[in-house]
């Protein structure tokens, strides 16, 4: 799964330049890996901590993560990578696509990596984790049921709703546009979405397990036909 490219905005890289004390200027390719030093690596993060601007802290850490990365002692890379692991977990939203960079995914062979990225994959698999909505029509068994046998599913988030007005979840904007991959029980749970949520059927992935309605909430049966299914779509790659 790739992350969304993101990069440093001009303000932040100029503003930050005149509070670190760092030369700038708009021919300077990779500013934040080329300028950042190993040295600094402390005022990095005492400034990190200081600010509220997003743009500012996905450049801090580019500064961060490249003066880590060259600590040549290993004691020093081990006391910084605590501190950058933990700013990481907290701020994954702000920093996933720096993240995605360097766990160097596109090679498989991590001896052609860097030392860091090995690292950067273990963050990347624990927070970028695969939103599910599993949808019915009360959320009240099959959907509830799939999210119960997948809630600490080590691979996904998952939520569940119902497209009727007496759902436990009615489906809504908020809780379709908060998942990454939609998993109705049957085609009118499909239809529903596409006609009441046309934006958002455009946009997202919607598979049907084609799952009747006569099972209870947690019947043995049930779970072994959804996680049958489940499986089935998510090695497929369908979600």
């Amino acid at each position: 799964m790739e992350s969304i490219f993101r990069c440093g905005t001009r303000k932040a890289l100029i503003e930050l330049s005149k509070e670190l004390n760092i030369p700038f200027d708009s021919s300077m390719q990779d500013w934040s890996y080329t300028e950042g030093n190993s040295d600094d690596i402390e005022k990095y993060i005492s400034h990190y901590s200081l600010t509220n601007d997003d743009d500012k802290k996905f450049v801090l850490m580019e500064l961060i993560i490249q003066a880590t990365h060259e600590q040549i002692d290993d004691d020093l890379f081990a006391k910084y990578w605590i501190i950058v692991k933990e700013i990481l977990e907290k701020d994954f939203a702000i920093h996933e696509y720096t993240i995605y960079y360097w766990s160097c995914f596109d090679n498989d062979n991590l001896d052609g990596c860097w030392k860091i990225s090995l690292l950067m994959r273990k963050i990347w698999g624990d927070c970028r984790k695969l939103k599910l909505l599993f949808v019915c029509t009360v959320n009240r068994m099959r959907s509830a049921t799939a999210h119960k046998i997948y809630e600490n599913d080590h691979r996904f988030i998952v939520k569940s709703a119902g497209t009727d007005k007496t759902a436990n979840t009615v489906i809504s904007n908020e809780i379709l546009n908060w998942a990454d991959s939609i998993i109705v029980m049957e085609k009118h749970h499909r239809n529903y979405i596409r006609q009441h949520f046309p934006d958002i059927y455009k946009d997202k992935k919607i598979v049907c397990l084609y799952i009747p309605d006569d099972f209870d909430y947690m019947q043995a049966e049930l779970i072994a036909i959804l996680r049958d299914k489940v499986e089935d779509v998510y090695k497929r790659q369908l979600v």
